[in-house]
């Protein structure tokens, strides 16, 4: 069984001045009371909007909002506590994951927690606002009136030319500049420290002595951080498809010399994933896999083929051109989704036909507008007014300040991650010199004994945080679990075993066998 994807976008929004909020209901304690209503949009999900201190170290100063989603607990007579969630990101919607995690985390799951997703400060979210303010704040780096008119954003996944390196670049000193400028209070407190915080006070208000939680992705991030930061208060605190927090941090040794989006592993871990899919094609044969290689050419000789040739030109067809970065951005999207694999196989076959069989129509469509994934992670110009993201990224990480580091990143991670290794590096150039304030940010120590084990689990196949994160972290949790999932994707959620697992951890705190692995649900090639 797997999940319907959840889509991270970052959009933009309306602008908010952040911290100019009334005073919030709170207990004696300082803990806020949230005020739950049924959602407008869902009448199983309750909604909230909570404040919570802008600066955590002035807990009376200015609030900000927080927005709230729950899914109450099915047995509310025999309620364990509230399970947390976080989808990732870093700007995604932790509060909109709350209906898909709550039906892939399992029956039993439901049955015994409320699912509550928080979204992160400074992303913005206002779907199911209940009252007035309820939205969370979001940051905002705002033209003024006036103001001469910035650069296009660039229209590509990454640069590749000189042009596209310096169209990247400059847009991307006009958003540090911008956000400079007129970016509001939230932008020096948006790490995922302050997240953590945020989560803490929640579980307080809600009532809970210890966290109990889940987060996939940058989500992980998220856990091993408030693992790390309140070591005393978990009670069950799942990571899935795990970022090595070190290298998100800070690096090791001469790794940071690099941008954090370069040093996490990402392109690694797509070319690997791609590669063993290529060789499963082969093994499945054509009957099953459109990709497999015929006598003398396999499939990762074809996949190379059709990236050479799109790299010298795009390949002409009636949805519009498919460019190399197009190519390789649809590719790792698809990729993270065991489902799409076969059709990802048919587009890779139908472009290879229309690059090289001379009977075959170049006009013709291949299916990469069909594969219905968004191409490649948030792209810097996806987000010039609301930047959650690298208000997020660029705050928890050291990086390299020189105006060569994108580049030099980019020559770095390819070299494990052709061309994903760009399309990861080139995300988070925009941090060098990033204007935002990094002193709330936590970067460890990361090795802790947590009052509850960790369980950390990992897809051995994810082209977005590659089991190697998993690895790192479970040798920096002294009395942490790990669990390999023998599936492509990113993430493990959905997979029916890795679900049993979690159910069973999170209901009865009972933990996997060390070294037990899960199977995936079927071939990868049925």
């Amino acid at each position: 069984m797997r999940p319907m994807t959840a889509a991270v976008t970052i959009g933009a929004v309306a602008a908010i001045v952040a911290g100019a909020v009334p005073a919030a209901a709170t207990a004696p304690d300082g803990v806020p009371r949230i005020d739950w209503r049924q959602c407008p949009d869902d009448t199983a999900l309750q909604c909230a909007g909570v404040q919570v201190p802008l600066d955590y170290t002035r807990p009376r100063g200015r609030k900000i909002t927080v927005r709230l989603v729950k899914r109450p607990a099915d047995d509310q007579r025999h309620k364990t506590g509230t399970l947390f969630i976080n989808n990732g990101g870093p700007g995604g919607s932790a509060a909109d994951f709350v209906p898909t995690a709550a039906e892939v985390l399992g029956a039993g799951t439901r049955t015994r927690f409320d699912v509550v997703g928080i979204d992160p400060r400074g992303i913005g979210g206002t779907r199911n606002c209940v009252t007035e303010g309820c939205g969370s704040t979001p940051v905002t780096c705002t033209p003024r009136p006036g103001d001469p008119p910035g650069p296009a954003a660039p229209e590509i996944l990454f640069p590749v030319s000189r042009d596209e390196i310096r169209a990247w670049l400059t847009y991307g000193d006009y958003v540090r500049g911008l956000c400079a400028r007129t970016g509001n209070e939230i932008i020096n407190h948006m790490s995922t420290a302050d997240t953590a915080r945020d989560m803490d006070l929640m579980r307080r208000a809600v009532g809970d002595r210890k966290l109990t939680y889940y987060g996939i992705s940058y989500g992980s991030m998220l856990g091993a951080t408030y693992a790390a930061m309140y070591p005393d208060k978990i009670r069950a605190l799942i990571v899935d498809g795990v970022i090595d927090p070190v290298q998100w941090t800070t690096g090791r040794g001469n790794d940071s010399r690099y941008l954090l989006s370069a040093r996490i592993n990402s392109g690694a871990g797509a070319w690997e994933t791609l590669q063993s899919a290529l060789t499963e094609c082969d093994r499945a044969g054509t009957a099953r896999c459109a990709f497999a290689g015929s006598p003398g050419k396999t499939a990762q000789q074809k996949y190379d083929a059709v990236i050479e040739r799109l790299k010298r030109e795009p390949l002409e067809t009636p949805e519009g051109p498919i460019t190399y970065q197009y190519a390789v951005g649809v590719t790792h999207s698809a990729l993270t989704i065991f489902e799409v694999y076969p059709q990802l196989m048919q587009v890779l076959e139908s472009t290879y036909q229309a690059l090289f069989n001379t009977t075959a129509k170049r006009a013709t469509s291949v299916g990469w507008h069909d594969l219905k994934v968004k191409p490649g992670a948030p792209t810097l110009g996806a987000e010039p007014m609301t930047p959650s993201f690298h208000g997020v990224a660029c705050a928890d990480s050291v990086n390299p300040t020189d105006r060569g580091a994108g580049v030099r990143s980019a020559a770095y991670a390819d070299r494990t991650g052709p061309g994903f290794g760009s399309l990861w590096s080139w995300l988070t150039s925009t941090c060098q010199n990033w204007p935002g304030s990094a002193r709330d940010a936590f970067r460890g120590p990361w090795n802790v004994r947590t009052s509850a084990p960790l369980l950390i689990a990992n897809p051995v196949h994810d082209p977005s945080t590659p089991i190697s994160g998993a690895y790192a972290l479970h040798d920096l949790m002294p009395n942490s679990r790990l669990l390999e999932v023998d599936v492509w994707s990113h993430g493990a959620i959905g997979v029916t075993c890795a679900q049993r697992v979690y159910e069973k951890y999170l209901v009865d705190l009972k933990l996997p066998a060390r070294g037990q692995r899960c199977a995936a649900d079927g071939p990868l090639f049925p």
